[in-house]
């Protein structure tokens, strides 16, 4: 208890004696930023003692209601439980998809977490994290210039041609017509210190993060909440002594910590919500967040129920569809009646857990998780599983490491988009993709081209959760597994240039589908996951031929990129452009700031045929170029992959 006290204390002095406005990865000295429109926040007085008295009146407070509740709990029996009013089998296996069309109020939707789970991703934009295998990172991304993006960014924000499929939300405008008159939806936070721009929200004091987004087309407003990614946030997260909450017709209590990282944002988050609602253009609220943020989710869906309540009412929605909250990895915090009263007001709520995840798992004292829980790993999803007596599908305790990767929102992504993709199949054409790539993983005679990773004790007995790590190159199925996959599919969809090129692409699948990775990583491991989202990828989406496209494009690309790295040098980047013109070879008496402004003058000129402002600001303009660039760059140019191949 007495812990997160001295914890606070002692980061609380460190901030304000070192004058910075967030520890992590938003941290850092604000003379640095520069801010929205160039003027300043408002100054903070350099007072390292400040925090104490706070801290010691709040941890009594906490104190006394901790042991309040505690004597209240032991005097008075239990509440009744109170559970969603969508009703699932306890222990549900899910075993098809239900088409968007024919899917009742409020069942579990594959497309709701697939959208979900790219959703937490994109909400892990700290560090200035503008595509997966770019290293370029930018100080307090959220208050320099939210309107300037890298291309990179402006493809995963929808700006141009998706490059993911399935992702359509685009960040929210800086104004809103009403009544005639605009409004301004980029402002400076009414409580706290921090400011909203494009719906890109950040609150200093407590460093909480938040990104509103939309939809009209289908006429739904997301927010998403991002989770543990500073000091200050695993401060919040160890808060466990109760706080009120002041939403609901009688006293609630949740977890400190997360009541604090949610206060200091949400009134602001209700107004851009209402200024967005009176443009009569939305219908349904999508709650999103993955570990801290997914507890906070289901705080802010609870809160939203209250004080949107009347707009949401006057939808012709059923109630199970106007708000929706699916979260990843939360841990628990909240009381019994706050979670009865949760289950009640968001009945469409589904909470995610991989089967080791090691968070949800936390014990907390009085605390509880909301929502119709999800257990899943790599071949399996139960809904509605009992938690008392499934603690996971493989007992794996041994392995903590595990227990930590599990909870890695790319972990999650991984396994939803597996989901997604083996239940787009028979099971008989599953079985023989499992078949497959078991025998690509199984111990042989023959030299491999790949090697078989075995990283935990459940890997070693269950061939499905082994990794291939394959080369930087391409490297051709095996005759056996190719024959394998044509009979499920048929030789016409699985071509021998998709044979040959299966396991490349899918080592390339993370530059595709996952938002949060800082690092390049040119190849990554191959899990059945992401064998199976490839197959599908390539052989049965209506986008097949795209898919085809990119990957003869990343093959080009990683021809040019001499050191495997993921990123191409200005002087790589350069000399391919003026070869693919016939315009000769770049002299090496070319000075490497000639070159860099090269590469910028091209993209200024996609900038220009996009209609979109190309970035002033020099921590964002380009000095590397990852492939998403490449790739938007190449067909805004009208270059075909083979040309630069």
């Amino acid at each position: 208890l007495v812990l997160p006290f001295f914890l606070g204390c002692w980061f609380g002095f460190r901030k304000r004696r070192e004058g910075r406005v967030g520890i992590g990865a938003m941290g850092g000295d604000l003379s640095k930023a520069v801010p929205y429109e160039d003027r300043p926040l408002p100054a903070r007085a350099a007072r390292p003692l400040a925090s104490l008295p706070g801290n010691v009146l709040r941890f009594g407070q906490s104190v006394v209601l901790a042991g309040g509740l505690g004597i209240k709990n032991l005097v008075t029996e239990d509440e009744e439980s109170k559970e969603s009013s969508i009703k699932y089998p306890l222990n549900f296996e899910l075993d098809e998809i239900t088409q968007e069309t024919r899917r009742e109020s409020g069942r579990f939707s594959i497309e709701y977490a697939t959208l979900a789970a790219r959703l937490a991703c994109f909400s892990y934009l700290e560090g200035g994290m503008y595509w997966r295998s770019d290293t370029r990172l930018v100080d307090s991304f959220h208050v320099t210039h939210p309107s300037q993006f890298s291309v990179g960014m402006l493809a995963a924000s929808n700006k141009v041609p998706a490059f993911v499929q399935g992702f359509q939300p685009d960040l929210i405008p800086k104004s809103v017509d009403v009544n005639g008159e605009s409004v301004s939806l980029n402002t400076q936070l009414s409580s706290g210190w921090g400011r909203i721009n494009s719906g890109l929200l950040k609150e200093f004091d407590s460093d909480t993060d938040v990104v509103i987004m939309h939809d009209v087309t289908r006429e739904t407003i997301y927010i998403m909440w991002q989770g543990t990614q500073s000091s200050t946030d695993a401060i919040n997260d160890v808060r466990f002594l109760p706080r009120y909450w002041p939403y609901g017709n009688r006293s609630y209590f949740a977890a400190e910590g997360f009541v604090r990282s949610h206060e200091a944002v949400i009134m602001d988050i209700k107004n851009t919500l209402k200024k967005l609602w009176s443009t009569n253009q939305y219908k349904k609220i999508f709650v999103v967040g993955h570990s801290l943020g997914g507890i906070l989710a289901n705080l802010n869906a609870h809160a939203i129920s209250y004080l949107m309540q009347d707009e949401l009412e006057k939808t012709n929605l059923p109630k199970e569809e106007r708000l929706v909250c699916y979260t990843f990895g939360a841990p628990r915090g909240m009381t019994w009646e706050l979670r009865n009263d949760y289950n009640e007001r968001v009945p469409h709520s589904y909470r995610f857990r991989n089967d080791e995840d090691i968070v949800p798992r936390i014990p907390s004292p009085n605390k509880h998780h909301a929502g119709i829980p999800v257990i899943l790993d790599e071949h399996r999803v139960v809904i509605n599983f009992d938690e008392s007596a499934i603690s996971s599908f493989v007992d794996d305790k041994s392995e903590l490491s595990e227990a930590f990767s599990d909870h890695h929102i790319s972990s999650y992504l991984s396994h939803v988009i597996g989901l997604q993709s083996r239940l787009r199949v028979t099971p008989e054409q599953s079985d023989m993709i499992e078949k497959a790539f078991t025998s690509l993983v199984e111990p042989t005679d023959q030299k491999q081209a790949w090697t078989v990773l075995q990283p935990t004790e459940k890997s070693k007995t269950n061939p499905l959760a082994r990794y291939i790590k394959v080369g930087v190159d391409p490297v051709p199925l095996p005759a056996g597994v190719k024959t394998i996959l044509q009979e499920a599919f048929g030789k016409e969809k699985v071509t021998d240039e998709i044979c040959d090129n299966l396991l490349y692409y899918s080592s390339k699948l993370n530059e595709t589908h996952i938002f949060d990775l800082e690092k390049p990583e040119d190849v990554q491991e191959v899990s059945i996951n992401f064998f199976r989202t490839s197959l599908s990828e390539l052989v049965l989406e209506s986008d097949k031929a795209l898919n085809l496209d990119k990957l003869r494009y990343r093959l080009a690309f990683d021809q040019i990129d001499s050191d495997n790295n993921g990123l191409l040098t200005p002087r790589e980047f350069v000399q391919a452009a003026m070869t693919v013109r016939g315009e000769g070879d770049l002299s090496k008496e070319v000075q490497d700031e000639e070159i860099i402004e090269m590469l910028r003058k091209e993209f200024k000129e996609c900038y220009n045929r996009m209609k979109l402002p190309y970035p002033e600001d020099p921590n964002m303009e380009l000095s590397t170029v990852s492939f998403i660039e490449f790739y938007i760059w190449a067909k805004d140019n009208k270059i075909a992959a083979d040309q630069l191949r």
